[in-house]
């Protein structure tokens, strides 16, 4: 059914092919808004590109201080089962989610960091809402992306 990437990494050539057919596929980009304790809010630029199973994405802030993030991530999905696995740039699973028509979801453990995100995607757009904590830090977010 359907997948989504999202760790650094490539995957074995098998389940690179074989990609879902209810996934984006091409390239979106848009803006980002940010929120965080004690009413600490931002925004960012956010592009993400899907080639098959694979989800590989970019993000860019200005503020506080400039910085730059790629993460890619693949989701293994078994057949026409909607739940798959997030797997890393090794190929070990760090996750699971699901995918259901135009949404996925999936939750995922990279180190001392948790992250839970879901995307819909339709007409040309997407939207991504996500959260994620770590030693010292929890964050939320919103992205608002267009076909490119």
């Amino acid at each position: 059914m359907k997948r989504l990437g999202w760790t650094l990494g490539i995957l074995a050539a098998g389940l690179v092919q074989a990609a879902s057919p209810g996934l984006p596929t091409g390239s979106y980009a848009g803006t980002a808004t940010w929120r965080g304790p004690s009413d600490s809010a931002g925004t960012y630029t956010a592009e993400r590109a899907f080639s098959g199973n694979t989800m590989t994405s970019r993000f860019r802030w200005t503020e506080p201080k400039p910085r730059e993030e790629q993460i890619t991530i693949t989701l293994a999905m078994k057949g026409s089962d909607p739940m798959f696995d997030v797997l890393d740039a090794t190929g070990q699973s760090v996750g699971k989610g699901y995918c259901y028509e135009d949404v996925c979801a999936y939750h995922a453990t990279f180190g001392p960091v948790m992250m839970d995100e879901s995307f819909r995607w339709g007409n040309g757009a997407m939207e991504v809402v996500g959260a994620k904590s770590g030693p010292g830090f929890e964050v939320a977010w919103k992205e608002t992306l267009k076909a490119r």
